[in-house]
């Protein structure tokens, strides 16, 4: 199975940027699809984005960062 990029979702139509707010596992723990891996905020919510994939989690971003919409913030290894 190919690695999953995770990447800063779309929660609305209006907006273009989030930030990173916390990460809810640390980088080299396994997760599985579905758990909740990290936190963004946007100017009107703060929402708890899921993994898209069961695996190793990787983080190549910061919390406390602001992001494009469709930046990639890490990856999931099976």
């Amino acid at each position: 199975m190919a690695d999953f990029i995770i990447r800063i979702p779309r929660v609305s139509v209006a907006v273009a940027e989030a930030e990173l707010t916390e990460l809810l596992v640390a980088g080299g723990e396994y997760v599985e699809e579905g758990t909740p891996i990290y936190v963004i905020a946007t100017e009107k919510v703060e929402q708890e984005i899921e993994a898209g994939a069961s695996g190793t989690v990787q983080w190549t971003a910061q919390t406390g960062t602001t992001y494009d919409i469709g930046t990639q913030i890490g990856v999931i290894t099976s």
